[in-house]
C-alpha cells in the first residue's frame, strides 16, 4: 500500500471506527431500498478483516455487520477503502477478489457464506462512470457469457455530490470529513474550505476531531506561514483545537524522525551507544532501549 493510499486509509479506519459515523455513512450511501432490507439496530463492527495478506498490499476493508429486517440472517456490510485518486478500469476486478476472499474467510471460520455488500468511495478529481466486471469483456459470444463472473457494489462518488447537499448531512463530523476527503485532491478549493470544514463538526469527540484536523492539513499543502493566517481567522474555540492538535502531530513526526535516524546509525555499526546520543541530543539509555528493540526484533 502506497504511502498516499496509507493516509487515506489512516483517515478512514479512524472515523469508521466510530459506530456512529459509520451508521450514518451507511444511512448516506446505501439506496434506500437496500436499507429498508437492514436492521441497523444490530449494527456492529467485526475486529478482523476479510482481506487477504496479498490483498492487503493494495486495499484494506473495514467490515460491519447487521441482520436482515425480517429474519435473523446476516448481511455482511463491506466498505472497501481504495482512495484512488485516479481512474482504474480494473476495479472491479479488485473488488471481486475482495468479495471471494470474504466468502473464504466466512466458511473458514465455520460460517455459512452470507452476502456481502461492497461499497466503494471514491474521492479523485476524475470522472469515474460506474463500472461492472462484465464490462470488461466485450460482447462474448452468448455460449461464454454464463463464464463472466458479474456482481453489483455500491459505487460512492464524491464527486457526483454537490457541496451543499453533504453540508446538509444530520452527521456534522461526517460532513466535514467527506468534503475533506472530496477536496484531498483539489489542494486550492480545499484550501478555501478549511474553514467550513473546521467550523462543522460542532461538539465532537477529541479523537475524531484530531483526525480530521490533521488529515485536513496535511492534504492542504499549506505553509506554515499560511497555516497560522488560516488558524488565526478562525473563531477562538477552534484556534485553540486546531493549534493543539497540530502541536501534537508535529511533535510526534519529530520523535519519529529522531528514532528512525537513531536506529539507522545502530544498524550502521560504525558508532558507540554514547556517541550517538551525543550526535542525536538524546539520552544513552534511549539509544540502548532502540538497540534492544532492533535485536528482539530480528
Amino acid at each position: 500500500m502506497s504511502r498516499h493510499t496509507q493516509k487515506h486509509d489512516t483517515f478512514i479506519r479512524a472515523i469508521m471506527g466510530n459506530q456512529q459515523v459509520a451508521l450514518d455513512y451507511f444511512r448516506t450511501c446505501l439506496p434506500q431500498n437496500i436499507q429498508d432490507t437492514l436492521d441497523f439496530s444490530t449494527l456492529r463492527q467485526l475486529p478482523d478483516t476479510y482481506v487477504s495478506k496479498d490483498l492487503q498490499k493494495s486495499i484494506s476493508d473495514i467490515i460491519y455487520t447487521c441482520r436482515k429486517a425480517d429474519a435473523t440472517e446476516e448481511v455482511k456490510i463491506a466498505l472497501l477503502v481504495e482512495h484512488k485518486s485516479y481512474i482504474d478500469k480494473y476495479t472491479p476486478i479488485q473488488m471481486g477478489s475482495y468479495l471471494f476472499s470474504g466468502f473464504l474467510k466466512q466458511i473458514g471460520n465455520g460460517e455459512a457464506p452470507s452476502l456481502i455488500i461492497p461499497i466503494l468511495l471514491y474521492h479523485g478529481k476524475a470522472r469515474w462512470e460506474y463500472k461492472t466486471l462484465a464490462d470488461l469483456f466485450n460482447n462474448p459470444e452468448p455460449a461464454l457469457k454464463g463464464f463472466v463472473p458479474d456482481y453489483q457494489y455500491i459505487f460512492h462518488n464524491l464527486g457526483e455530490i454537490p457541496d451543499e447537499e453533504i453540508q446538509a448531512l444530520h452527521n456534522k463530523f461526517l460532513a466535514a470529513s467527506l468534503l475533506a476527503m472530496k477536496y484531498s485532491v483539489l489542494k486550492d478549493r480545499l484550501k478555501s474550505l478549511i474553514p467550513a470544514i473546521l467550523k462543522l463538526p460542532g461538539e465532537t469527540e477529541k479523537n475524531l476531531q484530531n483526525s480530521l484536523i490533521v488529515y485536513t492539513f496535511v492534504n492542504s499543502g499549506l505553509n506554515q506561514d499560511q497555516i497560522f493566517a488560516l488558524i488565526t481567522s478562525l473563531p477562538i474555540q477552534n484556534q485553540e483545537t486546531v493549534m493543539d492538535t497540530l502541536e501534537i502531530f508535529v511533535e510526534k513526526g519529530r520523535r519519529e524522525k529522531t528514532e528512525n535516524a537513531v536506529k539507522n546509525l545502530i544498524k550502521q555499526s560504525l558508532l558507540t551507544d554514547e556517541q550517538i546520543a551525543s550526535a542525536m541530543e538524546v539520552t544513552v539509555s534511549y539509544v540502548s532501549d532502540i538497540r534492544k528493540n532492533i535485536t528482539a526484533e530480528k
